[in-house]
């Protein structure tokens, strides 16, 4: 499941940041953080509650700008024993805003 939700919050950094990037200011409806997180959850099959995701644009949303997404998520380890802590991997991505 570890390495599931690794590739996971990778691809799917890399995919919502090509996302939000062809909805930049001049779409019809640009993107939001709600949004990209809206976006990411519909995708996210499995893991629900520990994911986090954050969208930033630099300096905006307008065209030529950038878009950097992460997601996040919190890795609870299926085992009956207590030892195991709970840790996060997340992934990142940034692309140039097109439209």
């Amino acid at each position: 499941m570890a390495v599931y939700a690794y590739n996971f919050c990778n691809w799917a950094a890399q995919d919502a940041a090509r996302w939000a990037s062809t909805r930049g200011a001049n779409y019809p409806a640009p993107a939001s953080a709600a949004s990209v997180q809206t976006y990411v959850a519909n995708e996210a099959i499995g893991l629900t509650n520990t994911l986090t995701v954050t969208t930033t644009w630099t300096p905006n949303n307008s065209p030529g700008s950038t878009v950097q997404v992460t997601v996040t998520y919190t890795v609870i380890p299926l085992t009956g024993v207590t030892l195991h802590a709970n840790f996060q991997v997340s992934g990142t991505a940034q692309m140039i805003i097109s439209n």
